[in-house]
């Protein structure tokens, strides 16, 4: 039987502190948390990484499964000096994961100079270079790297995503699948295909699905809470069962009684 594994991202969820957000998902069935230090911990700041202190914040995750840390920095920045100064802060957070133990260390690949050069070989290859680099580290320290298909940033299609696993060529690098970032209001109608394809594609390198949904008003494309809009879960639900795929489904973009209202709704959806 399957058992879903509901998660929601720390910052979603109103608390002081890492032990009260765990208390709180902990009380409403969430036993999975995406944590973005610098929005989740009071005081915290880049720079100041030790074993002591990353293992004080493991404490108060106590029994709170983490899976995704999130360090959500532009990949593929064309401004060296910023670009040096994001992966130098990703490298910190890997040391962060060695001791947290989280499913992946997750990011998206940003914007190349402007929006309109993200399809170019160029921002590509700023991506790539970039991903090799960060892996290395990865790799030293046995820590996953959970990539993030956007469509307005350079790995904006499942197609696109998969040519960079392939070049990566590392399996410390991973997928965060978020069905909705591949949509916008000119390809929302082919869904289904979509969300297809990237099963196809890339469902063995999936290491967190993120749950949210959308609404099209006055021929805009709109966020919503999982469940509530225009999403085809009940597709998600076949293919994750097709391709046995058993990872943490992370809710975003809503409060935490907003994703427990959602995941009720999933759990009666899913069989």
């Amino acid at each position: 039987m399957y058992f879903m594994k509901k998660g929601i991202r720390g910052h979603d969820v109103s608390a002081n502190s890492i032990r009260e957000i765990c208390k709180k998902c902990e009380r409403n069935g969430i036993e999975y948390l995406q944590l973005v230090l610098e929005k989740s911990v009071e005081g915290f700041s880049y720079g100041n990484f030790s074993e002591q202190y990353a293992k004080s914040l493991n404490e108060e995750l106590g029994s709170m499964k983490l899976a995704i840390l999130g360090s959500y920095i532009n990949i593929a920045n064309a401004d060296d000096n910023a670009h040096s100064h994001d992966i130098s802060r990703f490298i910190e957070k890997i040391k962060y994961a060695s001791i947290l133990k989280p499913i992946a260390v997750g990011t998206e690949t940003g914007i190349y100079k402007n929006e309109s050069m993200n399809d170019s070989e160029e921002a590509y290859e700023r991506v790539l270079k970039t991903f090799k680099k960060i892996i290395l580290e990865a790799e030293k320290y046995d820590v996953n790297i959970g990539i993030e298909g956007v469509k307005i940033f350079v790995i904006n299609t499942p197609q696109k995503m998969r040519r960079l696993l392939n070049d990566i060529a590392s399996n410390k690098a991973k997928v965060i699948f978020d069905p909705v970032n591949y949509l916008d209001v000119n390809n929302y109608k082919n869904q289904d295909a979509i969300i297809g394809e990237a099963f196809d594609l890339f469902a063995d390198r999936m290491c967190a699905i993120h749950a949210k949904d959308f609404h099209i008003e006055n021929d805009r494309f709109k966020v919503v809470t999982a469940m509530e809009g225009l999403l085809n879960y009940e597709l998600i639900f076949k293919k994750m069962r097709e391709h046995n795929v058993d990872i943490p489904i992370i809710s975003e973009e809503t409060d935490l009684e907003s994703a427990k209202r959602a995941f009720i709704k999933m759990e009666n959806l899913k069989m």
